[in-house]
């Protein structure tokens, strides 16, 4: 076999094997899609049923039964507005900054309300 013969093969090969590898990295995308997909829907659920505890509570004659539902303003984090929320938003907030270190991102602050 001639050196330009052997060089055509070995770079038939590393060819081949990335390939293979972009075909896993290609399934592992495919799986973060989906598990993202399905972190999404349990947003969307834990969203719903939040909404539906605060509606409960709101139509609740007991409100001292409910404090974490009294409102009250804070101010957003990244504008620097008032907003009204429930008296469970620091919950929400220290929750979300814990994750955030976690994940090592700094600063959370500026990518939540």
């Amino acid at each position: 076999m001639s050196d330009e013969n052997q060089e055509f093969e070995v770079l038939r090969a590393e060819n081949e094997a990335l390939r293979a590898e972009i075909a896993e990295l290609r399934q592992e995308i495919e799986d973060l899609h989906a598990d993202a997909d399905i972190d999404s829907c349990h947003l969307a659920g834990l969203t719903a049923q939040i909404k539906a505890l605060i509606a409960e509570g709101d139509a609740c004659s007991n409100t001292a039964g409910h404090p974490l539902l009294e409102r009250t303003e804070y101010t957003h984090s990244r504008t620097g507005e008032k907003v009204t929320k429930t008296k469970a938003f620091p919950l929400y907030r220290e929750a979300f900054d814990a994750e955030a270190e976690r994940l090592g991102i700094a600063n959370p602050e500026k990518i939540r309300g």
